[in-house]
Order: structure tokens, then sequence, then C-alpha cells
């Protein structure tokens, strides 16, 4: 055997320990998760005083593995919530609706400013520079404000009506993990409209990428939800996520910013009435 050879098999053997290395796991899964954060839950790390740096063009797309880990983060901080207000003796339904505005607030209402400015300009319509000059607008319409203290609505009612602290604990973690994992699919499989703005400087996740992040959020699903339950939830969940890539796709050719948060709040809103139907 040739010294190139040998060298090679050397090298070889440097990248299968390297990538069996547990610290090596555990620090892409932090870099991951923290890229992913950087963007998708900075009001509380700013608060915190620990915002890292905004990434860069394409680091959004290498992260995507980090999308459940920082939504089920933001539920379980949420969670947390509905736990103490039971504690402190308040109903349910103040307990849900606190949980539900602290999940938008840490979020940065990514999301829920997605869904609004989406709802403005798709139910508005118009021709296609039409649609997209009313997705960049910051302030809110009508339509927008109507369909985003309906979704708030939706999720405060449904957590309200489980059985228990807990049951609304572990739908919210559940919810806000696969909602999350929702939009690397979307970028995956979805080309962005612009070349500037969010979608577009997230990047396309590698198929391996995406899957381990969809995978991810699913097994949340089901660990806090249990097999049956966590199923239909995620087909709900799925259904409601695709509806905003369809209108999307149908009525600009592509997705923005503020359609990956519609997708993301119509996934959470599908998760939670599912498991409170079943409930």
């Amino acid at each position: 055997m040739s010294q190139s050879d040998d060298n090679k098999d050397d090298t070889g053997r440097d990248d299968i320990g390297a990538a069996l290395n547990p610290g090596a796991i555990l620090g892409s899964w932090w870099n991951a998760t923290r890229t992913i954060a950087a963007v998708f839950a900075r009001p509380g790390l700013e608060f915190a005083g620990c915002a890292p740096a905004r990434p860069g063009s394409g680091e959004i797309a290498r992260a995507a593995r980090g999308f459940p880990v920082v939504g089920a983060v933001l539920g379980l901080a949420s969670a947390l919530v509905i736990v103490l207000a039971d504690g402190l003796g308040l109903p349910m339904v103040l307990s849900a609706i606190l949980a539900v505005a602290l999940s938008a607030y840490l979020g940065g209402t990514l999301g829920e400013s997605g869904l609004a400015r989406s709802a403005d300009a798709i139910i508005g319509g118009g021709t296609k520079a039409d649609v997209l000059a009313a997705m960049r607008r910051r302030s809110h319409g009508t339509y927008g404000i109507i369909v985003i203290v309906t979704a708030f609505g939706l999720k405060a009612a449904a957590l309200a009506t489980l059985a228990g602290p807990g049951a609304a604990a572990a739908a919210l973690i559940a919810a806000m993990a696969a909602s999350y994992a929702v939009i690397p699919v979307l970028l995956h499989y979805i080309n962005p409209v612009r070349e500037a703005g969010l979608a577009a400087e997230a990047g396309r996740p590698q198929f391996d990428e995406m899957v381990l992040a969809t995978a991810l959020g699913a097994a949340a699903a089901l660990l806090f939800l249990g097999p049956w339950t966590g199923l239909i939830a995620l087909a709900v969940g799925a259904a409601g996520a695709l509806k905003f890539a369809w209108l999307a796709k149908r009525c600009i050719g592509g997705v923005t910013g503020a359609v990956l948060g519609a997708a993301q709040q119509g996934a959470e809103i599908g998760v939670l009435l599912a498991v409170a139907a079943l409930a």
C-alpha cells in the first residue's frame, strides 16, 4: 500500500472519529440552535443580555436542525407560565392567555406578524406586485388584525379546554416544536420570491438537514402527545402549514419571510386545535 493510501485511511478514520465524538455532536447542535435563536428567539436573548450576532447569508439553512429545538425551548418557557399561573390559583383561561402572549414575545412575533401580513396581502388580492408590497408593509390592515386576533384566541381557547396545566404545557411544547420544524421544509421545497429578505438570506437547507429537523419536530409531538394524538395533531398541523404554502405559491410564486411565519402559525394552531378536539 502506498503512502498516499495510508494518508487517505488516516484521514477517513479522523473524519469518522470526529463525527462520532460526543463533544463535536453537541457542539454542532448547540451552534445550530444558537444560529436559529439569533433570529427566531431574539427578544428573549436580548432581554437576558446574551443575543448572538445575526447569522449571515445561508447560515440558517445550514443550521436547520435547530428550528424544532428553538421551538421546543420557546414552548417550554411558555408552558412554565401555565404551571406557575395555575400554582397561583389563576383560572386556566388566564394562564393560557399569558402563555400564548409570552410565546409571541419570545419569538419576536415573527410568526404572528407574518400571519397578519400574509392575510392582508392574500385576502386583499391584486397583482403579484401588490401582494408582495402588502407583505413588506410593517403596519397591519383590517384583515391582518382580524386574523391575528382570531389566531391568538384559538390558541388560548384550545389550551384552556385541556384537562389541567400539565396537558396544556405538553400540548404547547409539542405544537411549538412541530410548527417550527415546518420552516425548513418550505425553505427546501419552495424558492424565495425576492432576492432579499429573510427567506432569501436563510438559504435552502440540504435534504438531510431538512429531514432531521422534520423528524425531530415530529418526535417531540409524539413524545408529548402520545402516538395517536400526536399523529393526528401532526397531520392537522401539516395541513395548516401547507395551506399557506399553497396560497403563497399560487399568488406570488414562492415564499417570503411573512409566508414562513404564517406557515409556522398555521401548523401551531392546527396542532393545538387537534389536541383540544381529541381531549
